[in-house]
């Protein structure tokens, strides 16, 4: 992580959720919290004379404006991390192109990637367009199979399949590696590298940059059709501007 320093905003309306997240923040050296608000009108009354990008830890479920409401208002130089309880929220939330989503009870492990993937973003915004995207082709992640850990291009992932406790990664050129995690928590961690995946069915994970096209009940990968699960359908859409 960078030696920069990164004002946090905490938006709660428990007070116990604020003092865990307050105490996550003071345990990373490059973190400051820099205010913390049971509502989120109060956040937005704080922000207007704030010119510093902040990251927000924000609650979805909050009285009179939610998380969701608030992440519209928001300039896109300030980086939300949602907080809820609600696993419910997950693809709505990055239709707002959230950092990522945590879902509570959190551990400070899952709290610390979130925190670096929204630093990484803050950095990135600061550095010229093609170098930017020069780091993106080598954004990787560890995939552990067949006992070992391989070091895979997130850019060369397609789509993720459940099977029972394992999940399937394809990859281009056929390549595929099965590692013994649930799709779940494989969601969790393309979602704390990348915002190019999108979890479009109970049993799979597909990468937008390849898609191929879009039917309506299905998603083709190259010459894989995949589903469109109903609880996913209305969200998928939405991000594709299809009605």
């Amino acid at each position: 992580m960078s030696s920069r320093t990164y004002p946090c905003l905490i938006v709660d309306d428990e007070p116990i959720a604020r003092s865990i997240v307050a105490k996550y923040i003071t345990q990373m050296p490059n973190l400051e919290g820099v205010g913390q608000f049971k509502n989120a009108i109060e956040a937005l009354a704080f922000l207007e004379n704030q010119t510093t990008p902040a990251i927000l830890f924000l609650d979805i479920n909050m009285p009179n404006l939610s998380g969701l409401s608030m992440a519209k208002i928001l300039k896109p130089e300030h980086k939300v991390i949602f907080t809820t309880a609600y696993a419910e929220y997950a693809v709505q939330s990055y239709e707002f192109n959230a950092v990522d989503y945590l879902l509570k009870p959190f551990t400070f492990e899952r709290f610390a990637q979130a925190v670096f993937k929204a630093t990484e973003r803050l950095n990135s915004s600061s550095i010229p367009a093609n170098v930017r995207g020069e780091e993106v082709l080598k954004s990787t992640i560890y995939i552990k199979a067949r006992g070992e850990n391989f070091l895979v291009p997130l850019k060369e992932i397609t789509h993720c399949e459940a099977k029972k406790n394992y999940t399937k990664v394809f990859m281009t050129e056929e390549k595929t590696y099965s590692t013994l995690v649930s799709i779940s928590k494989f969601e969790e961690e393309l979602n704390s590298a990348s915002s190019r995946f999108l979890r479009i069915h109970r049993s799979f994970i597909i990468s937008r940059d390849h898609i191929s096209s879009i039917g309506a009940n299905y998603v083709m990968i190259a010459q894989t059709k995949i589903p469109i699960g109903p609880q996913y359908k209305a969200s998928f859409f939405k991000q594709f501007n299809i009605g």
